[in-house]
């Protein structure tokens, strides 16, 4: 193997955090896991230029009262005449953004725990929010529907 190129070896399909690259640095050979390569790289590794789409091809639909998915980027809400109640989970890291849509409204679903404002109501349709978590909350930062401070 010692006189094998890099080219001829069978290609890896999955990794774990103990494996290790071959690394040249300062011309000299050395060994990487990847756990330290991925502890490793910069804070800013994701640079966006021009149109970023998120993925919405299958969003989660709730109708009346429910628990608002933080594992989907986009949920649509409908209704029915009466007021309900939405529940949203913890995000799962600092700056992660969630939309919430509302296709169809009889009644008023609302958001009141876990949210900055107090209070997140969709009362007709076209109400929207994007939300971000952040230092243990969902931050309404931006959107038609109705807020209470």
């Amino acid at each position: 193997m010692a006189d094998s190129k890099v080219t001829a070896l069978t290609a890896a399909t999955t990794v774990n955090s103990a494996d290790v690259l071959y690394l040249v640095q300062s011309s000299a050979d050395k060994k990487l896991s990847i756990s330290t390569l991925l502890a490793n790289l910069p804070s800013t590794l994701l640079n966006v230029g021009g149109l970023l789409a998120l993925d919405v091809s299958s969003p989660q639909t709730l109708t009346n009262a429910g628990a608002i998915t933080v594992n989907q980027t986009l949920t649509v809400l409908t209704s029915e005449a009466g007021a309900y109640a939405l529940t949203i989970a913890d995000g799962s890291y600092n700056g992660q953004i969630k939309i919430v849509v509302c296709s169809q409204a009889a009644g008023t679903q609302a958001i009141t725990s876990n949210v900055k404002p107090s209070s997140i109501r969709f009362t007709e349709v076209g109400h929207t929010a994007t939300l971000m978590w952040y230092a243990s909350d969902w931050w309404f930062i931006g959107g038609s529907a109705t807020v209470v401070y």
